[in-house]
């Protein structure tokens, strides 16, 4: 497809239409990255009320910014006509919704093959689009999914199980939509044939939390939770306090370990039954493993965070402060790569932000436009598909579509 609303061209997704029907994070988020990308998106609205994420005082700055705005009531007759002939002219579609809630209204995946064969479509739900009723229909956010997955019970603390924070199945739920979307939309153009994507929010969670699952699946083995930010296998790996902050470092390798333990003063345990040569990693079940973390507790407890790094990458083991976001800000790793800018909004006051990621050497993108007004691009893309201005007017007095104003 080309770009025919007043998108310019730019990143390695110029040309790609997307429209989206999602509200809150996870669908938007993924539309929001194809549109930073250079793929020109359209976000549907309900003529109703408009996407729940608007009464955020900040976030929709950025998770809607390069997106135009389209308000329209898709599930009634003469707005199904209109979203049809729209996915006429796109190459993705993404839905988020309770299950099959689009097929159950009537727009099924074959309904829009019919108009568009070639049509990608992204079906993004907490439980997926078939399976148990009692599952498929329900509401899901991120708490839910990540309970649902088995990934909310291995984080947290040892006496208490956490969610993870801030909304991540939200977010790796929509970096799985865009994957997705981007393989089917590669297969599209090969043949010609679109795709239907089945994206269950759950599922997404359970890939992320695969690693130690795999220890029960395979023997019944369940890992334990974090101890005060501590790996909960490892020693020498996760959180340690310093003098004026945090600090995670993960002491791997046999150089690394066999520093660590002369700094610490605990070199007589080198070479022993408990140590032999070539131990690259600490088990918690180790008989030293207790001394060791008391070692280094006390060790780095005496230090600030940044004599406490340059003393591990000395013997270069990996480590990290644990910046608060002021710190973040003005970090000159954050400074010189850009990771925070600043675009325009739509009243022409500033917003700052995270910065588009990741980076395209020969086809940069960019952010061009700031969060739109709901229905904003109604009257616009209504246009391009053929509507006349007298056809636009009807449709608002009839409530089907809204617009600004």
């Amino acid at each position: 497809m080309t770009q025919a609303l007043n998108t310019p061209e730019f990143g390695p997704l110029q040309g790609v239409r997307v429209v989206f029907s999602a509200i809150e994070i996870a669908g938007p988020f993924a539309a929001q990255m194809l549109a930073e990308w250079g793929a020109e998106v359209i976000w549907i609205e309900n003529v109703a009320y408009g996407d729940t994420i608007r009464v955020q005082k900040n976030y929709p700055h950025l998770s809607r910014r390069n997106l135009h705005a389209l308000s329209l009531n898709i599930f009634s007759d003469e707005g199904k006509e209109i979203f049809l002939k729209l996915m006429e002219t796109t190459d993705i579609f993404i839905e988020s919704s309770k299950g099959p809630a689009f097929a159950r209204r009537g727009i099924t995946d074959e309904l829009l093959w019919k108009h568009n064969k070639a049509l990608v479509i992204a079906h993004l739900s907490g439980f997926g689009q078939h399976g148990v009723p009692e599952y498929t229909n329900l509401a899901a956010y991120n708490t839910i999914a990540q309970a649902f997955s088995g990934y909310l019970i291995q984080n947290g603390d040892k006496d208490q199980p956490m969610p993870s924070f801030p909304y991540t199945a939200d977010y790796i739920s929509g970096f799985t939509v865009v994957s997705s979307a981007l393989a089917a939309l590669l297969n599209a153009r090969k043949t010609g044939v679109g795709e239907s994507i089945d994206v269950a929010m759950y599922e997404a969670m359970l890939r992320v939390g695969q690693y130690y699952m795999m220890d029960y699946f395979n023997g019944g083995e369940l890992c334990p939770r974090m101890t005060k930010g501590k790996d909960p296998i490892w020693a020498g790996c996760g959180l340690y306090t310093c003098k004026d902050g945090y600090i995670v470092t993960e002491i791997v390798g046999e150089p690394q370990v066999e520093s660590i333990f002369e700094i610490l003063g605990l070199s007589e345990h080198l070479g022993s039954e408990s140590l032999p040569e070539g131990t690259q990693l600490i088990a918690r079940e180790n008989s030293v493993a207790g001394l060791f973390e008391e070692k280094l507790d006390a060790f780095f407890l005496e230090k600030t965070a940044a004599e406490a790094l340059e003393i591990l990458a000395g013997i270069k083991v990996a480590g990290a402060k644990v910046l608060t976001v002021p710190e973040l800000e003005y970090n000159p790793q954050y400074i010189a790569r850009q990771s925070l800018t600043e675009w325009d909004a739509m009243d022409g006051s500033k917003v700052r932000g995270p910065n588009v990621m990741p980076r395209f050497t020969n086809a940069p993108c960019r952010i061009w436009r700031g969060l739109p007004s709901k229905g904003m691009d109604t009257a616009l893309i209504l246009g391009e598909i053929g509507y006349s201005e007298e056809e636009i007017t009807a449709l608002l007095d009839k409530n089907i579509i809204a617009m600004p104003g």
